[in-house]
């Protein structure tokens, strides 16, 4: 019984890894449309949107399967409500991407402006690959590491927003683009936090 247990918990740290690569796969997406400038990457980030949703909810019905079948000892318990936490935490990624992206499809950026989100993606991969990699393999140090990193997604942001407030007292952009961009940059310092809180539940394991 317990060699099962433990070859469920195994199962459920590797649909974790398979939803973080469906988030890098969103975040490469986006920033191939920096390049590139086609649409069509970013339709995928938003249909990447239910798919990552979807396998989020598939690891907390896992996880309250195995609580409700099983009497999990401590630790065990602790991975499991972490992994529930996790989950959720997945679906607001998910969500501030395909928002991100539903901006991007409406917006011109300058060349300033795509390099803040490059920025921004960079480091948030960074910050991703390493809080996943912490969970996984329960390295709070690491976890720790990835949670300092979040300051720079903070400096990123508030540099963004005062470009992008000279580029509107300048007559560069309107009211609206200005409070639209505003808001893009708002989302990828959002999906700092959500990724400094992957890093967080690894520290709690």
């Amino acid at each position: 019984m317990r060699t099962r247990f433990n070859s469920d918990l195994g199962s459920i740290k590797d649909m974790t890894r398979e939803v973080s690569q469906l988030i890098l796969i969103s975040y490469d997406r986006i920033d191939l449309y920096l390049d590139n400038k086609n649409d069509e990457n970013l339709d995928h980030v938003i249909e990447l949107y239910d798919d990552i949703r979807r396998a989020a909810s598939g690891i907390e019905s896992f996880c309250f399967e195995l609580l409700a079948l099983q009497q999990p000892v401590a630790k065990d318990l602790r991975l499991l409500q972490m992994e529930i936490k996790l989950a959720s935490t997945f679906k607001r990624i998910a969500s501030h991407l395909n928002s991100a992206a539903e901006i991007l499809k409406s917006y011109w950026l300058s060349e300033k402006e795509i390099d803040f989100l490059k920025n921004f993606i960079k480091n948030e991969k960074n910050m991703l690959e390493d809080g996943i990699g912490a969970f996984v393999s329960n390295n709070k140090d690491l976890a720790l590491a990835t949670i300092e990193k979040d300051q720079i997604n903070n400096d990123l942001f508030m540099d963004a927003i005062n470009f992008a407030a000279d580029e509107n007292k300048n007559d560069k952009i309107s009211a609206v683009e200005l409070s639209n961009k505003i808001l893009l940059f708002k989302y990828f310092e959002r999906l700092g936090d959500r990724l400094a809180r992957v890093a967080d539940l690894a520290t709690r394991l």
